[in-house]
């Protein structure tokens, strides 16, 4: 007679259950998530390629003299507005259009006094008064509300 112990054997292991979906909702259910992943990475794609233009003059803030600091707003405001109603604004009346395109105005009476001083003075600015510009200007290209397709454009 054999011992007790020879006589066990190994458990009975099922195989692993499977990976695929069985039921048609689950395919239902996949096929939706597909679509609005692909809806979403779409929407984030376009907001990537609309915004560039905000990247690009952020960057070149970055490198740019702090006397051509207004010349940079206006051709960042000429990538999201009609020429017809951004090009021909001067002085009170751009500040007020760049006041007027965000939700916090950034440029207050110090900062546009300083802005419009610099474009048609050779005096240096002091390092206050130039990081409250670059900030002011960094603020306005982040935040500002271009129009919309179909929208009334803001006026000065």
């Amino acid at each position: 007679m054999r011992a007790p112990l020879e006589q066990l054997h190994d458990f009975y292991q099922p195989p692993p259950p499977s990976w695929r979906p069985q039921t048609v909702g689950s395919y239902a259910t996949l096929s939706i998530l597909a679509i609005l992943l692909i809806a979403l990475l779409s929407f984030l794609w376009h907001r990537w390629r609309k915004d560039r233009y905000r990247r690009e003059a952020l960057h070149e803030l970055a490198h740019t003299d702090v006397r051509h600091i207004s010349e940079l707003l206006k051709r960042t405001a000429l990538s999201a507005w009609p020429r017809t109603q951004v090009a021909a604004l001067t002085g009170s009346a751009w500040l007020t259009f760049l006041n007027a395109s965000v939700k916090q105005a950034p440029f207050d009476s110090a900062i546009a006094g300083q802005l419009e001083m610099l474009a048609f003075s050779t005096a240096e600015p002091s390092r206050e008064d130039e990081s409250a510009i670059r900030s002011a200007a960094s603020l306005w290209i982040e935040h500002h509300q271009a129009p919309r397709k179909g929208e009334k454009h803001v006026s000065a």
